[in-house]
């Protein structure tokens, strides 16, 4: 009876561990997709100090054209004003969670003047988070154009 019992038990807390996770998963996935809204409304607005939270400090980003750029060198050029958004959509967005990591990809279509040009992009983009000190970051994004 007593090894019945702690069968019973055993499987009770398995179970609950496992909703646990699932709920776990839930709430991260919904609060990367929040991030990549948040991202787009930072593009629309300009607001460096949003992508401060975004993106990780080692935060690499690699464009269409194949340029790799730093966070630091993102944020400069928003603050230079070199990059201005008129739209900023992100969707189909597929979220896989990896424990503290996770791969983010859509697609993406997007308005913006760059050093007085008008640019007109629709991309495929993967973007790769590690949760730090609690918090999802954002370590690298890629882009690639639909043609």
């Amino acid at each position: 009876m007593k090894i019945i019992a702690c069968s019973i038990v055993s499987l009770l807390v398995m179970c609950a561990v496992t909703v646990a996770a699932e709920k776990s998963a839930g709430g991260d996935e919904a609060a990367l997709r929040a991030i990549e809204a948040k991202w787009d409304a930072a593009s629309l607005k300009g607001d460096t100090a949003a992508f401060g939270t975004i993106y990780a400090d080692t935060f690499i980003s690699t464009d269409t054209d194949g340029k790799v750029r730093t966070k630091t060198e993102l944020l400069a050029r928003m603050k230079a004003g070199e990059i201005k958004y008129l739209s900023a959509k992100a969707e189909d967005i597929k979220v896989a969670l990896y424990g503290d990591a996770a791969v983010v990809n859509g697609r993406w279509a997007g308005k913006w003047v760059e050093k007085g040009k008008n640019i007109d992009s629709t991309e495929r983009f993967t973007d790769f988070f590690v949760r730090q000190n609690g918090q999802w970051r954002c370590v690298a994004s890629q882009g690639s154009p639909i043609k």
